[in-house]
């Protein structure tokens, strides 16, 4: 992508599911090693900071930075008082990925991040926050 800037969504959403759901984990944390490529394949090497490895390879170990990790770490913390908002009976049952309820739905919040319009995050984005929840992978 060399220096043109890069569009957050578009690139958030080029990336491999494993890659989305490890960056989303962990918007501003060390990157696992086997997605640094891929991320600077698809976002541009100035998207990486390398922390080990030599300047003309793939660093052993990086950190996302730049537009990317911005926009994923805006929507982490949308998403995370989000979660926080919901009782812990709706978290379950979207844990266990059943239909929310009648009963239950009066307790969404008016402006579910899936159709709010002022949520900054997709729709793919949304539901892999929902499969990092359902999954039982730590959120950091």
């Amino acid at each position: 992508m060399g220096d043109e800037a890069i569009d957050p969504e578009v690139a958030y959403e080029a990336l491999s599911a494993g890659a989305r759901l490890a960056l989303l984990r962990n918007p501003e944390g060390i990157m696992p090693p086997q997605f640094i490529g891929q991320v600077m394949t698809v976002c541009g090497q100035e998207c990486v900071a390398g922390i080990s490895g030599g300047a003309d390879s793939v660093p052993q170990m990086a950190v996302l930075q730049g537009p990317l990790s911005e926009y994923l770490s805006q929507c982490r913390c949308v998403l995370d008082a989000w979660w926080i908002s919901l009782t812990p009976q709706l978290r379950a049952v979207i844990r266990c990925r059943e239909a929310v309820p009648e009963s239950l739905t009066l307790q969404l919040p008016k402006h579910t991040p899936w159709t709010a319009v002022s949520t900054p995050c997709s729709h793919l984005l949304v539901r892999d926050y929902l499969e990092l929840q359902a999954t039982g992978l730590e959120l950091m």
